[in-house]
């Protein structure tokens, strides 16, 4: 095959995955944002898929990259060599120039892949919203949790819809249930979705905290339900929950005046 037609062919696949590989990034940071592969699909993939399409696609430009330094590889090193001053002759060595490089580019990859692996750390209790949950032992989220009704200020009559529950909802769940997205066909910041949901059973029993589904869901008990750890509260907001549906589940004012 001509070796101009070849560059071209070579370039040109090597664009179109550049495409590939903004359009799938695109996907994974807007449609399907993180946390939606249990909720969400796009064209039939979830997010997950969608992260394996844009793996290979990768690995396909890495590939196209790979050939066209190749085909390139007499002029890349005469130019770059001669204009750092690294080459002295008129012919250098293609094949020593290229075992060092196959040498700089295997050990540099490796170094990344150990240090990534090696980086890696569990989240023990990841959390949505405007702030993030302190992530420490299980012994010690145990601890907090049994401990946090004992230590809680928060009476039955001093609790207050708007001061004290609401933005325990707001910080941890609005991002998700909010007026921007509503995972599961579920919206925090209305009212009839925890007390009258379409004829589904209410979230909250007002008066009875051992028989609300929410007090379960939060104090991470209910764990058949898509991404069950990240709708776990700490303990402190959970006594506050508990305290506030004991006291009458009292919702002082329209949800929608908070829009």
């Amino acid at each position: 095959m001509n070796r101009t037609l070849t560059n071209i062919i070579i370039d040109i696949i090597a664009a179109f995955l550049f495409l590939g590989m903004i359009a799938t990034g695109y996907l994974l940071r807007f449609p399907l944002p993180p946390g939606s592969n249990k909720t969400l699909s796009l064209w039939g993939f979830t997010r997950h898929q969608w992260g394996d399409v844009h793996f290979w696609i990768s690995l396909g430009l890495l590939l196209a990259l790979l050939v066209h330094l190749v085909l390139h590889w007499n002029w890349i090193v005469t130019v770059i060599g001669k204009r750092c001053h690294l080459v002295k002759t008129a012919h250098p060595s293609i094949l020593r120039s290229g075992i060092l490089t196959i040498v700089i580019v295997t050990l540099s990859i490796t170094l990344f892949a150990w240090t990534a692996q090696n980086s890696v750390k569990e989240i023990v209790r990841p959390m949505r919203g405007k702030h993030l949950g302190h992530a420490g032992s299980q012994a010690n989220e145990t601890l907090t949790t049994v401990q946090a009704p004992a230590q809680s200020s928060t009476t039955q009559a001093g609790v207050d819809f708007w001061k004290d529950v609401y933005p325990i909802f707001e910080n941890h769940c609005l991002s998700c249930h909010g007026s921007q997205k509503q995972l599961a066909g579920f919206r925090v910041d209305h009212k009839e979705d925890f007390f009258s949901r379409d004829g589904r059973a209410p979230l909250i029993v007002p008066g009875q905290d051992s028989k609300s589904p929410l007090i379960e869901i939060v104090s991470g008990t209910k764990i058949d339900m898509p991404m069950a750890n990240v709708h776990v509260l700490s303990g402190h907001d959970v006594a506050i929950l508990k305290t506030w549906i004991d006291a009458g589940a009292k919702w002082t004012v329209a949800t929608d005046a908070k829009k």
